[in-house]
């Protein structure tokens, strides 16, 4: 298998910020309370998702869409 790319969207809610993906039917969720911290969880939370698969990513590798209004 070849490893997967990565694009996570982040959107605002009301007090946090969110990320989500849907990779290979892998569904990857997280959230902070302001961006430094979510991009920190998005890199946990993808590197836990593809531990099984032998992936490790870094943020680099990791694309984000913003939809933020």
């Amino acid at each position: 298998m070849k490893k997967p790319k990565i694009n996570m969207t982040i959107t605002k809610e009301d007090t946090v910020y969110s990320a989500y993906s849907l990779i290979q039917n892998i569904s990857i969720n997280t959230e902070a309370d302001n961006f430094d911290e979510l991009k920190a969880n998005i890199l946990d939370a993808v590197n836990l998702s593809f531990e099984d698969k032998g992936f490790t990513y870094t943020i680099d590798e990791i694309q984000f869409t913003i939809d933020i209004p």
